[in-house]
């Protein structure tokens, strides 16, 4: 036994860390006996590499991608709702402002992490259970390296906003934009980290708590508050504030609960900050440029073109990231599950995880990206207004690049999780430098639909390098025969709509509920129809009986 760590507070973590894996370890027993019994079931799931330790890790997804993708689906609308709202109180002209201070905000704040919350996933998943020092040590030095970068980039924007607003936008009014954006740095970049140590656990629901739907929530019931008292453009830059502080406490509170052995002084960290920051910086170079392809173009669309313009573009992109939505809800709970079937050196299973995720990645995105096809116009002036339709062009074309972003799966973290982040780190550079030099050409010439263009190209670019690179290190393959299901109900889908469209409705309200109501109907009821495998349906029962059970509390 360590002599750093005494009886008496090992028991004590037993008894509070052992409720983390008490579900999936329930489920895992049940179907092992099940197998054990049977050996036809072995026989049966050949084919696909369905076997015992395989069908656990879809359970452990499934159970983890059902709270994730929910949570991540909720705090995406309640986000929404708050872009709405914003948009219907500032106006184009301030909302624009707004959209440009807050993307300079996202991106800096991709940064200043460091890649610290791949990395606090990377060493503290394999260890979690087996060494409590290096848990701490990786959650620790995470939470505190952090704190300090959002600190440093926060006031290096503070006093470098007179400048960017006047020489650079041209906009006096953005000083105060982006000072107010600055004091969120440090706390964003912490939430960011404890979010993601809160994941270590494989239990989704504290994330969705403090990053996913909690912040988001917090923001929306703020931004109502300042309003109820006049304060407009003020009080929507003092709510993203203070949202992500509560945010940021609430996890902190959650990290304690997960892992006791944080808040034991007689547990010494195990873990070296020149480790940590070896693999996490690269990580974070990758994590930010593919950041940049999805929000740079909001920034040349407001110094090329006018705030209004900037303030629709800004519309229309949010709306296009509900794609990515789904693809990082997979990625909360299949990174963790990547770290540690690496290091046990499992390919197998890892590959099977891989498959499974990226086709229901995929799947989920489909139907949505269908709508935003055949009814752009009315998605558009339907959520934010007819002021913001002239952005309806925006939005399958940008649509375009998210749905390829999802059908390559979680191959990003994939590449960080297996040691692979330096290669993606350069790839992701590349394509970041050729969607600016595409905005540089195109937005000037072609305002919104060029930056739109340009964007869809490269992120359509970095997933289809990323997987072919994925199978050249790893020789690991996301595709395979069962897609050809979900072919036939996307073909189904759009011939529905296309009908749908020849319909003569007065409503682009009640056009776009029946356009979502057609979409996901069909495609899902092609999928039934022609039966889904085996491990979609584990995969869907489990989404559904986790969602509901953590729905009940």
């Amino acid at each position: 036994m360590d002599p750093r760590i005494s009886g008496k507070e090992l028991s004590e973590m037993n008894e509070q860390t052992a409720p983390v894996e008490a579900q999936t370890t329930a489920l895992e027993e049940i179907a092992q006996e099940r197998m054990d019994c049977s050996p036809a079931v072995e026989s049966m799931a050949a084919p696909y590499h369905v076997a015992s330790e395989t069908a656990k890790d879809v359970r452990r997804m499934a159970a983890g991608a059902g709270i994730a993708l929910g949570g991540k689906l909720m705090g995406r609308c309640v986000a929404l709702a708050g872009n709405v709202v914003l948009a219907h109180i500032l106006g184009p002209v301030a909302f624009g402002l707004y959209a440009i201070g807050w993307t300079i905000t996202k991106i800096a704040t991709m940064l200043t992490p460091l890649g610290l919350d791949s990395g606090v996933i990377r060493f503290a998943s394999p260890e979690l259970g087996q060494n409590p020092c290096r848990v701490k040590g990786a959650i620790t030095q995470s939470l505190e390296i952090s704190l300090a970068s959002g600190l440093t980039l926060g006031l290096a924007l503070y006093f470098v906003a007179p400048w960017l607003g006047e020489n650079v936008f041209h906009q006096t009014s953005l000083i105060t934009v982006f000072r107010c954006f600055a004091f969120a740095f440090p706390l964003v970049s912490c939430l960011k980290v404890a979010a993601a140590a809160t994941r270590v656990s494989q239990r989704m629901k504290f994330s969705v708590l403090t990053e996913d739907a909690g912040q988001p929530a917090a923001a929306l019931l703020l931004i109502l508050i300042f309003y109820f008292f006049g304060w407009k453009l003020g009080g929507a830059l003092a709510a993203f504030d203070f949202s992500f502080g509560i945010a940021l406490i609430l996890a902190i509170y959650y990290i304690h609960r997960l892992f006791p052995e944080v808040s034991l002084k007689s547990i010494r960290s195990d873990l070296g900050r020149r480790e940590l920051l070896f693999f996490s910086l690269p990580t974070s170079l990758s994590l930010m440029f593919g950041i940049l392809l999805l929000w740079v173009d909001r920034l040349f669309v407001g110094y090329y073109r006018s705030p209004a313009e900037a303030g629709v573009y800004h519309a229309a992109s949010q709306l296009s990231v509900a794609l990515a939505v789904i693809l990082s809800a997979f990625g909360a709970i299949v990174n963790p599950m990547i770290a540690r079937l690496y290091h046990q050196g499992k390919k197998e299973r890892l590959e099977e995880l891989y498959r499974v995720s990226t086709k229901w990645s995929l799947y989920l995105s489909l139907p949505v990206f269908l709508v935003m096809c055949f009814v752009p116009r009315e998605t558009v002036s339907v959520i934010f207004g007819k002021p913001y339709a002239a952005g309806w062009l925006l939005l399958p074309i940008l649509g375009m690049g998210q749905l390829i972003n999802s059908g390559t799966g979680a191959v990003g973290g994939l590449l960080v999780m297996t040691g692979h982040q330096n290669a993606l780190s350069i790839l992701s550079g590349v394509t970041f430098l050729a969607n600016v030099g595409l905005a540089v050409i195109l937005v000037p010439r072609f305002g919104m639909a060029g930056a739109a263009a340009g964007t869809a190209l490269t992120i359509a670019l970095l997933s289809v390098a990323s997987i072919f690179m994925a199978r050249r290190f790893l020789n690991l393959w996301p595709y395979d025969g069962r897609y050809w299901k979900g072919v036939l109900a996307t073909g189904v889908a759009s011939a529905g709509l296309l009908l749908l469209r020849l319909l003569p409705f007065t409503s682009p309200g009640l056009l776009l509920t029946a356009a979502v109501f057609v979409s996901g109907c069909l495609f899902s009821g092609v999928l039934l129809g022609l039966g889904l495998d085996p491990e979609d349906k584990e995969f869907i029962r489990l989404i559904g009986d986790n969602a509901f059970r953590w729905a009940k509390g």
